[in-house]
């Protein structure tokens, strides 16, 4: 037993010699080089918001893709990283000065550089931080007048459009009658070079409030009940229209005028864009639609006397179930209190968005609607207010920051101690009548008859998308 108890203790012996020379040993231990950042975060900005960082680890910087809001200059003048994940430690500054997140506040209005040791002592990687802010108030909408049209069209005569030429570059014509156009490529929006257009194949008699683009052509109704077509903006040729009937071609159909255009939407069977007119027949109106703008199909509703038929504008809206709405208002053939838009999913049923309640649209002269920005805005009249709604239905005036352009109007007081009573007005009001359209970009081009042009966009729309 003595023995074998004397073989156990020398076997611990053995076995804690062993282990001490390992631990003793420089060869067989190594530090770690790892020397990343492997996560990334600042105390919150605003009201308990944090902003998700991108760390390029090729690159070696670490930024924000969603910009911070306007004025947060001020925050992050003096702010904690509250998030550095590292295996070593990091240093910052021209003398390498330690770096402690957890206390040290950065200023980081500007770009700074940390530099992170690994565990080695040897390894080390620099990286950028960029913390992006917005420079711009994304919910003002911002106009600036624009290079005027070289002669100003004739009163109550003239259309804005836009046509994408064959690279899917945007043009925005103004038609000033039926003989003469300008054009100018939206390639730069801030900047447009106008272009003299002589118009040909365009009748007399053709309404040019109804002009529409569709599939990258211009249609418009004649008031003969004719449609003309045009895949450039100068020439024009008739569409030769005719209506499908119970699978029969009937020629010689009248149009009275065309409306909009839906979107294709999987949801309602919609496969392609389509165009929306209004056909005349036995002294009846009836909504029609064709995917060429040649064969037409009617509905079986006639329309009503309250839908617009004139200088109609239209916009398109997802509503909560994700179905795409075309939306539209203009000139009615009887008169009311309010401006009613009316919307479709197909283009052959309506229905108009009227309110029970005292939040309706006030009625206004040439009315302008677009989804724009999360709402729905109007904008016509006398452009002194713009009104906005959430789904087309209750309207209130527009949010302080979406507003035409303002001029500021000091009126002195009456004696000599009263104040000066400081009031703003649009630079819009009883500027006449007018044609607008939208582009890609977001733009809202207002083209007024004295030939002058304005373009404007909400901030937020403008920001790049990452």
């Amino acid at each position: 037993m003595r023995i074998k108890f004397l073989s156990v203790i020398m076997s611990f012996l053995l076995m804690s010699i062993a282990i001490s020379s390992c631990l003793n040993s420089d060869d067989n231990y190594e530090y770690s080089s790892d020397a990343t950042i492997r996560a990334f975060g600042l105390d919150t900005i605003k009201k308990g918001i944090y902003y998700k960082f991108t760390i390029d680890q090729l690159k070696r910087e670490i930024y924000n893709v969603d910009s911070l809001p306007v004025g947060s200059d001020t925050i992050i003048d003096k702010i904690l990283i509250d998030t550095l994940n590292v295996t070593g430690w990091v240093t910052s500054g021209l003398q390498d000065t330690l770096f402690n997140n957890l206390t040290d506040s950065v200023d980081l209005r500007e770009p700074i550089t940390l530099k992170v040791h690994a565990a080695d002592g040897v390894t080390t990687r620099e990286y950028k931080i960029t913390v992006n802010v917005h420079k711009q108030d994304p919910d003002s909408l911002i106009w600036r007048e624009m290079s005027s049209l070289p002669t100003s069209p004739a009163a109550n005569k003239q259309k804005s459009v836009i046509l994408k030429n064959d690279t899917e570059e945007e043009n925005l014509f103004v038609y000033t009658s039926t003989t003469s156009a300008y054009r100018s490529s939206l390639g730069n929006p801030a900047y447009l070079s106008w272009n003299a257009i002589e118009v040909t194949g365009m009748p007399a008699n053709v309404d040019l409030g109804s002009i529409v683009s569709f599939k990258n052509q211009l249609f418009v109704a004649a008031t003969n009940g004719d449609i003309f077509c045009s895949n450039n903006g100068s020439t024009w040729v008739n569409a030769g229209i005719q209506e499908v009937k119970e699978n029969k071609e009937v020629q010689n159909m009248q149009m009275s005028t065309l409306v909009a255009t839906l979107e294709a939407d999987a949801l309602t069977g919609i496969s392609e864009e389509t165009l929306i007119g209004i056909l005349l027949d036995g002294g009846q109106k009836y909504f029609c639609i064709s995917t060429d703008g040649k064969n037409w199909t009617r509905s079986k509703e006639t329309v009503s006397n309250d839908f617009p038929v004139k200088d109609i504008y239209a916009t398109v809206f997802t509503n909560a179930s994700g179905i795409k709405q075309t939306v539209v208002v203009g000139k009615t053939e009887t008169s009311a209190k309010a401006v009613v838009p009316w919307f479709t999913m197909d283009g052959l049923t309506w229905a108009d968005m009227s309110t029970p309640s005292d939040f309706y649209c006030p009625a206004m002269e040439n009315p302008a609607i677009m989804y724009y920005g999360g709402l729905f805005h109007m904008m016509g009249g006398k452009f002194e207010t713009i009104y906005s709604s959430r789904v087309g239905i209750a309207w209130n005036e527009s949010a302080e920051k979406f507003k035409y352009p303002m001029k500021k109007i000091v009126t002195p007081g009456e004696d000599e101690d009263d104040e000066e009573e400081v009031t703003y007005e649009s630079l819009f009001k009883d500027k006449g009548d007018y044609s607008l359209t939208i582009d890609k970009n977001h733009y809202i081009w207002i083209v007024w008859n004295d030939g002058s042009i304005w373009r404007g966009r909400l901030n937020k729309l403008g920001f790049k998308i990452q």
